[in-house]
């Protein structure tokens, strides 16, 4: 049972009461608990948590929530700085306002999150990060936030995990331990968005959880071990549960941060570094093929089945892509170089079957070497590591976390017009001042497939970037890809010559850059869909099912995107009249 009580109006919601202490608003106590020093109120907190848990629970039990007031209160939770302190209560799901909506924060057993989970969480945490395969701890408290009030993404929730633990000295008396240092853990949540009933029922069609889940249960893992002793391509999971909630660690820990405010492009710099970490991800699968003489799709049969791209009448992304491509013939029609043109009929005729070539390069090819293709590269499914100091040390505040899917602890990016240049990997780039990123991580494994290393790598380019940056640097990224695939494989005695020889890649590249062109028409029509529109579809404020089922629906939002935000136009201008130009009008 919550013991969350709302205070008397004066106290906002900076401050949460402590059941059963006087809080009126003309009461001199009450006013004194909005101005007393938040590590006061943390002491008064615990002391009366100690003063009255044996009249209050049964012998052993803990309550479910025990409400700290102040943000303040909450920053040296976090910081774990109050030591010698002898009223830290047992394991709890503790609560604290921090002055947002007291909606951010959530009930963990909503979530299908138990407090045997937290402990599970904790020690493979320790035994991964730390190597104590037999620490001993005790949590004292956990809760769950969200990640944002804004949502960011279409297929699933997103949420932190804060804990705070004390490790267990066998050396320490029960006395000592209790003035033994706290520690605050933070780890990212993804839950299946079953608030939205629709959008819920069409990520379970598609699969997505229970993909990414066996991935993280079965296959990754094994391509983390291939990788071991070098950076990582993704994150660690700590809990996969009930095809619809996932656990991770917290990236901002390791130092890795997401890029806001993009408009989805990135730099060379950054491109580079997401080719050389797909380029880990596809050497982990070359490798694993080579060890066992056998094909990852028949290694872990069923584990990188087509979700997204599957031709069959009754299948919702069927639905969904026929719908795309009649919105994608509207904005043709309002693109000022097609709208008068003679050929405008033609292009309208020939273009759907251009955008469902799309089924064809999501199989496994026949040709060309395949490998575990992430599948999802867009921007907010890549992660970078800068070498600059962070501003504050790592798991300190739960409010400056980011992890996956997230968008918090961001760094300003450059504009889309300062990515006409290649720029130096050093730390700082002398162009713009600008951190350089020395590593990356991929997130989201949720539309994962088997095919050919090239669809991957023109997935993220193309996403990535616009059509004039390309024409200036796409050859210099396809051979930063291939040299760090080249290097990875040689640190396992592989020779890229044997396994993919450059003149096949180049093949494949060639075949593979109109899929590129098609997954940045048809992600950005989700990514850069203006919040003003998105946000009642994430929410469930407005049916979200109509955008994926209804014709009607899907054209009027995608036009309603056209004319109103000038990035939107301005790319789908670019990438559509790439697509005609090359492959509709140049097959004439």
């Amino acid at each position: 049972m919550s013991l969350l009580r709302r205070s008397s109006s004066f106290l906002g919601s900076k401050v949460a009461s402590i059941p059963g202490l006087p809080v009126r608003g003309n009461d001199r106590f009450g006013k004194a608990l909005c101005t007393v020093p938040a590590v006061s109120v943390r002491v008064l907190a615990r002391h009366y948590w100690r003063r009255t848990r044996s009249s209050t629970y049964p012998k052993g039990a803990a309550p479910r929530h025990l409400v700290i007031s102040s943000a303040a209160a909450s920053a040296l939770e976090a910081r774990s700085v109050t030591r010698g302190n002898p009223w830290s209560p047992p394991l709890s799901s503790v609560a604290v306002v921090v002055g947002r909506s007291i909606a951010t924060m959530v009930d963990p057993a909503a979530l299908g999150l138990t407090e045997d989970d937290v402990e599970l969480i904790v020690k493979r945490y320790l035994q991964e990060k730390r190597d104590k395969y037999n620490a001993k701890f005790r949590v004292l408290s956990y809760h769950v936030k969200r990640l944002s009030e804004e949502p960011i993404g279409y297929l699933g929730d997103h949420y932190f995990l804060n804990v705070v633990l004390r490790e267990k000295m066998v050396h320490y008396s029960a006395e000592e331990e209790e003035y033994a240092e706290e520690e605050y853990l933070s780890f990212f949540l993804k839950i299946l968005p079953e608030q939205v009933p629709k959008l819920a029922d069409y990520v379970r069609e598609m699969g997505c959880f229970r993909k990414e889940i066996q991935l993280y249960t079965h296959l990754i893992p094994r391509l983390q071990d291939v990788t071991i002793g070098t950076k990582p391509f993704a994150p660690r999971a700590y809990l996969t549960k009930d095809e619809k909630l996932l656990v991770f660690e917290n990236l901002k820990a390791e130092g890795y941060r997401m890029l806001e405010n993009n408009k989805s492009l990135l730099d060379f710099a950054h491109l580079e570094v997401a080719l050389k970490t797909v380029a880990k991800l596809h050497a982990a699968s070359l490798v694993l093929e080579e060890r066992t003489k056998q094909p990852i799709a028949k290694l872990y049969s069923g584990h990188l089945n087509e979700n997204v791209y599957i031709d069959d009448e009754t299948y919702v992304r069927k639905t969904n892509l026929d719908n795309a491509i009649k919105a994608l013939c509207e904005l043709i029609k309002r693109i000022d170089k097609y709208k008068n043109s003679d050929k405008l009929d033609y292009i309208l005729g020939k273009f759907p079957e251009v955008i469902r070539r799309i089924y064809d390069f999501a199989r496994p090819s026949t040709e060309y070497r395949n490998v575990f293709n992430h599948g999802d590269l867009w921007n907010n499914n890549l992660m970078f590591k800068y070498d600059e100091p962070e501003k504050t040390a790592p798991n300190s505040d739960p409010g400056a976390c980011a992890a996956e899917g997230g968008a918090t602890g961001q760094q300003e990016h450059q504009p889309p017009e300062e990515q006409q240049q290649p720029q130096s990997m050093a730390n700082v780039s002398r162009r713009t001042g600008h951190p350089m990123p020395t590593a990356g991580i991929l997130l989201d494994y949720q539309l994962s497939r088997y095919a050919p290393p090239a669809l991957d790598v023109f997935t993220v380019i193309t996403l990535g970037s616009v059509s004039t940056f390309r024409a200036k640097h796409q050859s210099a990224l396809l051979g930063a890809y291939y040299d760090a695939l080249r290097a990875e494989l040689a640190l396992h005695q592989l020779d890229i010559g044997r396994i993919l020889p450059r003149s096949e890649f180049d093949a494949s590249c060639e075949y593979y850059e109109l899929a590129g062109l098609v997954e940045s028409c048809l992600f950005n029509m989700t990514i850069l869909v203006p919040m003003e529109i998105a946000k009642p579809l994430m929410d469930g404020s407005a049916p979200f099912d109509d955008f994926i089922r209804d014709e009607r629906t899907k054209v009027q939002l995608i036009v309603r995107s056209f004319e109103i935000d000038a990035t939107f136009r301005d790319r789908f201008t670019d990438i559509l009249s790439e697509i005609i130009d090359k492959y509709v009008l140049g097959a004439i």
